[in-house]
Formats: structure tokens, C-alpha cells, sequence
């Protein structure tokens, strides 16, 4: 039985397990159900190659790939090319607009020095026990719409007149207009865990309310997904690993400092998407 502290928040833990060896298949087998269970599994001061990071990440599923087929070693880094944006991100989903956003997502400290901007989780599943039985009730059944570049902070009437009406990923003339789609306002991972799908950067509206109805429903939910209680703040510290469900836990990078910051990243989901996103993302400078 592996040994596990429970994080100061609703969810997620902290395991104490030498990372830095393949674990044994029924460590394997117990960090899988580990991270159905909470979420968020954090590895404190575990020095980890990128080869022993990717193995280890293997065990949650099929590690993405670039298009050279090779699994696609990433890094979010204010000290060299960075796979993400710059600035402030606040909670989302990775890929949350796209029909299978990725599964699992794992974060290296690779050069991090004291002070290092943290990251922030909450999870979308947790929540789902502090919802009201009536508020569950209503929104089971509803869908809501997510988009990269228009968040509710857009007018009332444009957001009203997006649709779920994207081009197929990859398709021809597939662009940044497309990046958009629905999900299930309560959706269910792969394993069968339920969550409250929706975040505050990519969750345009729900489907079938007028917006006003949606914003202000919108507004009740993310009250209780962003309670303190369903917050963790991760202090990156040198060899940290931090693993989670891209599908049940969101996450967020509070306006950034100048302290050295890489981490180095591998995800984990059955189709590669990254690097289609990331060349339309390139072209238009938002990378």
C-alpha cells in the first residue's frame, strides 16, 4: 500500500514513492486508482530524466505524440520556448473546446527556483458533493459550450450567437475560428468519474438558456468551484512532479513573477492534437 498525505483541499494527494524506478505493477495499478479517486497525485523532490518522466506517465495511458510519432517532450518555461502562453491563465481545462481534450497531464519541476510562480487546482469532481441535490438536478442534462478565445467576459450578444458549429478538427481550413464545442455540464472521464465540466476561461455559456440565465447559473456553480476548500496552490519546488485528470481537475497560473520557472510536460490521450494546435496557435502569435 502506498503511503499518501491528503492535500489541504478537497482533493488530491501527496505520495511518497520512489519515482525515480519503474514502479511495480501493483504500484502502477494503485497510483491509476489513486488518481481517480483524488485527481491530483503530487511527488515531492523525486530527481526524474525525461525518459523516466514519460515511462512513468505511460502507466496512466498512451503518452501523446508530435507528428514525427515520437512522444512530445513540452515545456511551460519563462526561461526558454514555451509550449503555453504567456501572462496570466486563469482556470481551465486544456482542450476543453475540443471533442477530446486530454486525459492526463503532468508538470516536472525541471528549473525552478524559491518563489516560483505556483500553480493553482480545482477540482471539477469534488464539487460535485458540495452542489445543492436541487441545483444537481437542474443542471442534469444541460450542455455548455466552450471556446478558446471568447469567454464570458465577451458581450452578452456575441456570446448568445456562437454555436456549436466548428469545422472538425484538422479538416480543411481548420483555423482558431473553430476552436470551439460542447460538452455535457456534467461529464464523465473515461474511468466513469462524474464532473462538473465548465471553467472560467473557456466555458462561453450553456446550451438552451438565455444568457442571462446561463451567466447567472454559471456564476452559482463556479461559487462552489472555486471555494477556497476546492482550491490547491502548488509551490513548485526543484523535482517536483505533479500529475492530474485533465477531465476532472482544472488549473490556473495566477499573473506570473520573475522567478526561473520550467516545467517540463507530457500528457497523456489517444489522438495527438498538440502540435496541430500549436502551429495555428504559432502563426497567429498567440504563443
Amino acid at each position: 500500500m502506498l503511503v499518501t498525505t491528503r492535500l489541504p483541499a478537497s482533493f488530491g494527494v501527496e505520495v511518497d514513492l520512489d519515482i525515480g524506478h519503474a514502479p511495480t505493477a501493483a504500484e502502477a495499478a494503485e497510483l491509476r486508482a489513486l488518481i481517480q479517486a483524488h485527481g491530483l497525485l503530487v511527488f515531492r523532490g523525486r530527481h526524474l530524466t525525461a525518459d523516466r518522466q514519460r515511462d512513468l506517465v505511460a502507466g496512466f495511458g498512451r503518452v501523446a505524440c508530435g507528428n514525427d510519432g515520437v512522444p512530445k517532450e513540452m515545456y511551460v518555461s519563462n526561461r526558454r520556448r514555451s509550449d503555453a502562453p504567456d501572462g496570466e491563465l486563469i482556470f481551465h481545462y486544456d482542450y476543453a473546446y475540443d471533442r477530446n481534450p486530454t486525459e492526463f497531464i503532468s508538470l516536472y519541476g525541471y528549473d525552478v527556483d524559491e518563489g516560483a510562480t505556483p500553480t493553482l487546482f480545482a477540482s471539477s469532481a469534488h464539487v460535485l458533493d458540495a452542489i445543492p441535490p436541487d441545483l444537481r438536478r437542474r443542471i442534469a442534462g444541460l450542455e455548455a459550450l466552450h471556446a478558446c478565445f471568447l469567454d464570458r467576459a465577451a458581450p452578452a450578444e456575441i456570446r448568445a450567437a456562437v454555436a456549436d458549429d466548428g469545422a472538425p478538427r484538422g479538416a480543411p481550413g481548420w483555423d482558431a475560428k473553430d476552436w470551439k464545442c460542447s460538452h455535457p455540464l456534467v461529464w464523465s472521464n473515461k474511468a466513469g468519474v462524474p464532473s462538473l465540466f465548465a471553467c472560467i476561461q473557456h466555458t462561453v455559456r450553456i446550451l438552451d438558456l438565455a444568457i442571462a440565465e446561463s451567466d447567472a447559473l454559471l456564476e452559482t456553480l463556479f461559487g462552489y468551484l472555486y471555494a477556497p476548500a476546492n482550491v490547491y496552490e502548488h509551490r513548485w519546488q526543484p523535482d517536483d512532479l505533479v500529475i492530474w485528470d485533465n477531465r476532472t481537475v482544472q488549473h490556473c497560473r495566477p499573473k506570473p513573477n520573475d522567478v526561473a520557472r520550467t516545467l517540463r510536460r507530457f500528457e497523456v490521450l489517444d489522438e495527438d492534437i498538440n502540435d496541430a494546435y500549436l502551429a495555428i496557435g504559432r502563426a497567429n502569435n498567440f504563443l
